[in-house]
């Protein structure tokens, strides 16, 4: 397992200090390969960081909280050690809820913290909440699955 970037868990927590609203940093490190997938099967992603999450072993990662619910993965950037990825987190809900919504998608950023900071504010967060709000009406006009009929 390779080793994990000492700067990943500083990283974040000054990330976390230069985003709108109140943000807070959880750093996870992950012993085995398995331990990562819990985290990484919520990403709300379908480019390159899901690509790194299915392609890398990553033996560590962070999480960002921020308001309302918000979730943020964070993780090195493989390859490109001047950089990080970060992605949303979906919401806990039914994956009816899902269909339809385009997905909010995540980004590389510099290792700098405040500009990765004006990256995300600028190019992350709004797709992010299009798509929770985007949810958040899923959840009101199909609370309850497709009906599928019963085979004859």
């Amino acid at each position: 397992m390779p080793t994990a970037r000492a700067d990943l868990s500083l990283f974040a927590s000054a990330l976390a200090a230069r985003l709108p609203g109140q943000w807070t940093s959880e750093y996870q490190q992950h012993p085995t390969y398995p331990d990562q997938f819990a985290t990484i099967e919520r990403l709300w992603d379908r480019g390159h960081v899901e690509y790194i999450v299915s392609q890398y072993v990553l033996g560590h990662e962070a999480v960002l909280h921020g308001p309302d619910g918000q979730h943020l993965y964070v993780n090195d950037r493989p390859l490109r050690p001047g950089q990080f990825v970060v992605a949303p987190l979906g919401p806990d809900i039914e994956p009816h809820h899902f269909v339809g919504v385009e997905e909010p998608n995540g980004i590389a950023v510099p290792n700098d913290p405040v500009r990765a900071a004006a990256h995300i504010a600028r190019r992350l967060l709004p797709r992010y909440e299009a798509a929770r709000d985007a949810v958040g009406r899923s959840l009101v006009d199909r609370p309850e699955p497709p009906h599928r009929e019963a085979p004859p």
